[in-house]
């Protein structure tokens, strides 16, 4: 049987997203750099429909996860979620990129800005708001 949840009227919009697990990133944090490059074929199918959701989580749902994974890790998840959203249908993010949310606790940890990352991103990506976001949302 499924769970309902509740509404809170005061809540922002996006905010009531469900919490993004670690769990839920290790099939993309064990992806060597050739199955970065083609995620169709690299990820079962039920991971694909059943994880696009995590394209458009809240930065709150972020933020508990990414207090808990490695540098490293976030550099990986940025890589993934970066090539992931132009590679599979479904999982377009605009402003809501995870990616920002990776970056901002990158920057946090004082790791970011860096250079090389930046371009990286850029160079792999259409989405007009990577890595920074939208300057409006800077709350």
């Amino acid at each position: 049987m499924a769970t309902i949840g509740s509404w809170d009227p005061k809540a922002k919009a996006g905010e009531l997203a469900t919490e993004v697990k670690r769990s839920d990133l290790e099939s993309f944090l064990a992806l060597d750099e050739k199955q970065l490059n083609d995620l169709a074929n690299a990820l079962p199918q039920h991971i694909i429909t059943e994880q696009k959701h995590m394209m458009t989580r809240h930065k709150k749902a972020w933020a508990a996860v990414i207090s808990e994974l490695e540098d490293q890790q976030i550099v990986a998840l940025i890589r993934f979620f970066t090539l992931a959203e132009g590679q599979l249908p479904g999982w377009e993010a605009g402003s809501k990129s995870p990616v920002i949310w990776l970056c901002r606790g990158l920057k946090k940890r004082g790791l970011f800005p860096d250079q090389e990352l930046t371009r990286w991103i850029k160079a792999n990506t259409d989405n007009k708001f990577l890595p920074y976001g939208n300057p409006l949302d800077f709350q």
